[in-house]
C-alpha cells in the first residue's frame, strides 16, 4: 500500500504543475474569439498574442497576419502568415498563408519570391481559388514580365528545395516560368529576350547548379492554329537554348526543349495581357 501510495504522488506532481494541451487550446480559442469582438486594433493584437501563447494555431496567427497587414507592418505581417503555414492543417488553410506571404512580398517589391509562394499557393489550393489571390498571382506575374529577372533572382527561385504540403499530397518541384520575349509571330528572341536569356545563363552556370540539368519548355498564346502554335513553341524553346550554348558553352549537353503550343495556357482570356502571360519559356530541374 505505501508503494502504491508514493506512486500516486508522484503521479499527482508530474500532472498538477501545468494543464493539458485540450485545455491550453480552449484558452486559447477563448483568447481568440475575444480578439474578433475587439474594435481597437492594438487590443485584437494582444488577445492575439495571449492566444499564441498557450496554443499557436493557424487561426490566430493568421488573423494576426491580417491586422499586422492592415496596420503596414508588412515584416511582422510576413512573419505571422509562415507561421500560420506552420500550423495549417488542410492544404486549402496552408495555401491561404502562402498566398498572403506572396501578396505582401509583391507589395515590398519581392517579386520572384513573392511568384514563388503564389504560385505554390495556387497548386495547393482546391478549386475555385479565391478571386484575391487569382488576381495577386496575375498582378504579380504582369509586374514580373515587365522586368528582367536578375541572375540572382533566376538562381535562387530554382535552387529553391521541392516544396512539399504539410500533408505530404503535394509535392512541387522548382519550375520557373520566364517572361522571354520574341518578335511578333516569331522565334526570334527581341533586344529584351536576348537580356533576359544572359541572365538566364549566369544563373544556370553558377556552381550550385553545375551537377543539374534543364529542360526549356516553350509556349505560346491561343491565336493561331494549333499545328502553328505546337510549332512555334518548339522553334522558341530552341532559340533559347541555342542563345544559352553559344554563350555559355559549359551549358552544352545540359539543356533539353519541348514545345507544349497552346495547351498549357495560364490565362484562357483573349485580352493582350493574357496572351502576353501566355507567352513563356518555362525552366524547370531535370535531376
Amino acid at each position: 500500500m505505501k508503494q502504491w501510495g508514493w506512486i500516486l504522488i508522484l503521479f499527482s506532481l508530474l500532472i498538477l504543475p501545468g494543464s493539458s494541451p485540450a485545455i491550453d487550446c480552449r484558452l486559447g480559442e477563448k483568447y481568440y474569439h475575444q480578439a474578433k469582438s475587439e474594435t481597437d486594433p492594438k487590443r485584437r493584437i494582444e488577445w492575439l498574442r495571449r492566444s499564441l501563447e498557450v496554443c499557436p494555431n493557424f487561426n490566430a496567427w493568421y488573423m494576426l497576419g491580417l491586422y499586422y497587414k492592415q496596420q503596414g507592418s508588412m515584416d511582422k505581417a510576413i512573419d505571422a502568415f509562415i507561421h500560420a503555414g506552420d500550423k495549417a492543417g488542410p492544404p486549402r488553410a496552408e495555401a491561404l498563408a502562402l498566398a498572403r506571404k506572396g501578396e505582401l512580398l509583391a507589395q515590398t517589391g519581392k517579386l520572384p519570391q513573392a511568384l514563388r509562394a503564389l504560385e505554390l499557393a495556387r497548386r495547393f489550393h482546391p478549386e475555385p481559388a479565391p478571386q484575391w489571390l487569382e488576381k495577386s498571382l496575375k498582378d504579380t506575374r504582369i509586374q514580373s514580365y515587365r522586368t528582367i529577372m536578375s541572375a540572382g533572382d533566376i538562381a535562387s527561385y530554382l535552387e529553391s528545395e521541392t516544396q512539399i504540403s504539410n500533408n505530404g499530397r503535394f509535392a512541387i518541384r522548382p519550375a520557373l516560368n520566364l517572361p522571354v520575349q520574341f518578335d511578333f509571330d516569331r522565334a526570334d528572341l527581341n533586344g529584351k529576350g536576348m537580356r533576359q536569356i544572359a541572365e538566364l545563363g549566369e544563373a544556370l552556370t553558377r556552381p550550385k547548379m553545375t551537377q543539374w540539368r534543364f529542360l526549356l519548355v516553350g509556349h505560346t498564346d491561343k491565336r493561331g492554329s494549333v499545328a502553328y502554335n505546337q510549332i512555334l513553341s518548339e522553334k522558341r524553346a530552341n532559340t533559347v537554348k541555342i542563345e544559352l550554348k553559344g554563350r555559355f558553352p559549359s551549358l552544352i549537353g545540359k539543356l533539353e526543349t519541348e514545345g507544349r503550343g497552346e495547351f498549357e495556357l495560364l490565362y484562357d482570356g483573349d485580352s493582350e495581357v493574357d496572351h502576353m502571360l501566355n507567352r513563356r519559356v518555362k525552366v524547370t530541374l531535370i535531376h
